[in-house]
Formats: structure tokens, sequence, C-alpha cells
């Protein structure tokens, strides 16, 4: 159970500009759209905001969950308890040499806040000619939720050009944590094991340091429109929750559920998507479907794929609130 917060502690926030609501439906604020209300809710749009807010939370003893943009969690109709975070921390730079030349011989560091588009972060490389995040310019989610997950696509994972991540731990010490500490796996990270999928008091990423590499324009640009171009044609444009299976070993979680005849498979208003099998699709946005409807499907499409192959698929999805 979260802690009884009054409106004058409520208010206390406001003094560092940060406004904190009650029963803020979170289906808009996920690729799903689907997901019940959080208990308290608050954006924020600057680090500075987001350290005071964790430490008036941590004060408070009011536990938090950080939001980034949405992919890749499953919210639960009974929505959150505590204090949900809307992380719009977006502040991107690249570190320059003098007279904004690079030199050939150095990779330059590329900041971002852990709010920051990772398909945005990807295009302000690009355009910079520094190569390294062509496989992310069309991932939906933020630098933070990239870095807690090592996200990937296209043969590339945040650990390949990672340098370091300014984190916030447990104990409100913030510390710049090498990417070789992070002990990175598929889709995992030290981060990702220690963080609740309720609200809770774990650590927070702040930003993330890049190292990149120099590249040709031509090459950068032709990559990019390759992996864009490939993403349209094999992957649905409805709202999803991204990849919902991790691929087991030597195999692809979409080619067993396509193999198993459930394209297009259906739980109250969600559907297995018949352009990829490893998307779960809500046709009807907000309002249409609920989360239990993508719980029995997840569940059903395991069930169906472990007994024609004998593989239990593993969720890639995270399953957060009260379920």
């Amino acid at each position: 159970m979260s802690a009884v917060i009054s409106a004058m502690d409520l208010s206390q926030t406001e003094a560092f500009g940060v406004t904190i609501r009650e029963q803020v439906n979170l289906a808009p604020y996920t690729t799903m759209k689907v997901g019940g209300p959080a208990e308290y809710f608050a954006a924020v749009n600057t680090v500075h905001e987001l350290i005071r807010l964790v430490r008036w939370a941590r004060a408070a003893d009011l536990p938090y969950y950080l939001l980034g943009g949405g992919s890749n969690v499953l919210v639960s109709d009974a929505g959150m308890r505590g204090l949900v975070i809307y992380n719009r921390c977006r502040q991107v730079r690249i570190d320059e040499a003098p007279c904004c030349v690079f030199p050939q011989d150095e990779r330059p560091f590329l900041f971002a806040e852990s709010g920051a588009s990772m398909a945005g972060l990807a295009r302000r490389s690009m355009a910079a000619g520094l190569t390294g995040l062509e496989w992310a310019v069309s991932l939906p989610g933020t630098v933070g939720g990239a870095v807690v997950n090592n996200a990937g696509a296209y043969g590339g994972e945040i650990k390949d050009n990672l340098y370091n991540a300014m984190v916030m731990d447990s104990h409100g010490d913030i510390e710049e944590i090498p990417a070789a500490q992070l002990d990175f796996g598929y889709r995992s990270s030290v981060l990702k094991r220690t963080l609740p999928v309720r609200a809770g008091f774990g650590p927070v990423v702040l930003s993330a340091n890049f190292r990149l590499a120099l590249g040709e324009m031509a090459a950068i640009k032709a990559t990019a429109d390759q992996n864009l171009q490939h993403r349209r044609r094999s992957q649905p444009v409805e709202p999803s929750l991204g990849s919902t299976f991790k691929n087991p070993p030597h195999d692809f979680a979409g080619r067993l559920i396509e193999a198993a005849g459930l394209k297009g498979a259906i739980r109250g208003g969600i559907q297995v998507s018949r352009q990829h099998a490893n998307f779960l699709i809500n046709p009807g946005g907000v309002g249409a479907a609920t989360a239990a409807d993508a719980a029995s499907l997840i569940e059903f499409i395991q069930e169906v794929v472990a007994d024609r192959f004998g593989v239990q698929l593993e969720p890639e999805v995270q399953f957060v609130g009260e379920w």
C-alpha cells in the first residue's frame, strides 16, 4: 500500500515546478492504449525536477514508477498504486570539438536525458554524421527504458555504444555507472533485474552517454532507410506492445506463433497481428480493449506454442501495476 498523502503534502512539489494529480488514466500514455489509473501522477520536464520529485517521494514514503514512452509495458486494468512519474526529460547534446569539427581520431560523445526518444536520438546522431544508432531509428521507447532493457533491433543493441549512465541509486546517491558494470544481457540489465514492476523505491536512470564513430553520411542514411522500410513492411501501425515475446535460442517467436496458426487470434479487443505474429495489437485504441484481454491472449499463445513445439515463450513485455 502507498502512503496516505494530503493535499498539503502534494502541494509541496509545486515549489520545484511539479504538479501531482490523482487518478490519472494511464492508457493514453502507453503504446498499447490499455491500463487503469495511477493513484498519483506527475510529469517532469527536467532532470532537476526528476531528482527533486524522487527525493520528495522517498521522504514521503510514497512508492514511484518511472514511465517513459510506454512501450513494452502492459499496465493492469487495476492501474498502479503510488506515484507514476511521466518522464519528459528530453535534452540531447553532442559534445563537439572546437569549430564544431570532430577530430578523425576521436569518437564524440552523444548525451541524452532519460526521457529522450530513442528514435529521435538516432536521427540526431545521423544528422551529425555519427554511426552506431541506425538500428534505433524506428524504436518507440525512451533512452531510460532502452538502457534498462538493453533495447535492440536489426542486429544492434544499447550495449554496443553506451559509454555510461547517470543513475540515482536506491539510496538516493547519484553516480555515473560504466556500461560494463550494467551487466547487459538479451533485453536485460542489472537495472532491470532490480527494478520493481509495481511502484517502489528502485534506481532511476537520469541520462546516458553514448560513444559513436564518424561515418559516411550516405552509408548512414542508407542503413537507416533500410531499417525504416523493413519496419513499415513487417510491423503493424496499430497500437501495440512492441515485441511481445523474447526470441527463443536459435529461433524466432513470430515464426513459432505463425506456425501455430495464431495470426489473427483474438481475445476481447486484442488481436495477434496478421502482419507480424509477435505483435499484439489494439485496433480500437483507448477504451476498446483491456489489459486482461492482452494478458489472456499472451497466456493462450504460450499454451499453444508449448503444446505444438515444446517451446516456452518468455514475454519481453513487462506486466506492471496491480495484477
